[in-house]
């Protein structure tokens, strides 16, 4: 990457959509709270009932600037987009309510930025565990690579959790994130709404770089089979309604059966099996020709 201009200090909100999570919430404000550069704010996005969280929030008062905003509606989508549109620093961020940010997360990410006034979007490495050793260790020099290709997005392998952007830049979308694609009762498709977003900026134009040498923790579990399932959906929602063609559809079908090809485990047959089912789109066909029908 050549050298940027530079573009002066910059200050971050960090937007939390929580549900039915005390303890990790916890465990990701502590992790804020030892931070070397502290955020602007934290914007907690509460879809739980009235006092779920009043004791952790409590225990937060005059240790972070937390503004807490409790909504009756449904969808980590919605709620981040509300978190958004409220935000007030010149980067948001939109960790989950189960991830942790190293000590330096947040430093080495408003540094990145400084530096480069074009950069408007930055994607940051994963550690699936806290005591994990950084597989990339930062050596100084260059430490990030652009993204110029949807299928550099796939291959950058990028979650809400690790997407740090800078406001302007999503204000030039008609929408942050699709609040019918992502988890939560209100939307079908359970995964890709990062994946969609980072699709339309790049269709905007919009610089997206990925750090491997900045680092969160946050486990790649998906839970159930019916998850998988429907995050395999998501995939196929988000190759149709942005229009990425057959070539890449293709690659998204046989990516997991490659995947098991180089790590043969019994027990990753019914994963494999259905993430293509959902990345089939198969599913979702049948779901759009019921709603026809009625």
């Amino acid at each position: 990457m050549a050298p940027k201009k530079p573009t002066g200090k910059v200050d971050l909100s960090l937007v939390i959509c929580t549900y039915g999570r005390i303890k990790q919430l916890g465990e990701i404000i502590q992790s804020i709270r030892c931070q070397s550069v502290a955020p602007k704010e934290i914007i907690i996005v509460d879809q739980n009932p009235p006092g779920f969280l009043d004791g952790l929030l409590e225990d937060c008062t005059g240790k972070l600037n937390i503004v807490h905003k409790r909504v009756a509606f449904t969808g980590a989508s919605k709620a981040r987009n509300f978190g958004a549109s409220i935000a007030t620093s010149d980067l948001i961020a939109f960790p989950d309510d189960d991830c942790i940010y190293r000590e330096d997360t947040i430093k080495n990410v408003i540094r990145r930025f400084e530096r480069d006034d074009e950069l408007g979007v930055l994607i940051a490495g994963k550690d699936e565990i806290l005591n994990a050793t950084p597989k990339v260790k930062n050596q100084g020099g260059n430490t990030m690579t652009e993204i110029h290709t949807v299928l550099d997005l796939f291959k950058a392998k990028a979650e809400t959790s690790n997407i740090f952007a800078r406001k302007r830049v999503l204000k030039k979308l008609e929408y942050v994130f699709d609040a019918s694609i992502g988890p939560g009762k209100a939307t079908e498709w359970a995964s890709n709404e990062e994946t969609d977003l980072l699709v339309r900026l790049l269709q905007n134009n919009v610089l997206i770089a990925k750090d491997e040498t900045i680092r969160i923790i946050h486990h790649s579990c998906q839970g159930s089979l019916k998850k998988t399932l429907q995050y395999g959906m998501g995939r196929y929602e988000l190759i149709r309604r942005n229009n990425l063609g057959i070539f890449i559809y293709f690659i998204n079908l046989l990516q997991p059966i490659v995947r098991l090809i180089l790590k043969p485990r019994l027990k990753y047959i019914p994963t494999c099996f259905m993430t293509i089912i959902g990345r089939s789109g198969l599913i979702n066909i049948l779901l759009s020709a019921r709603k026809q029908n009625k």
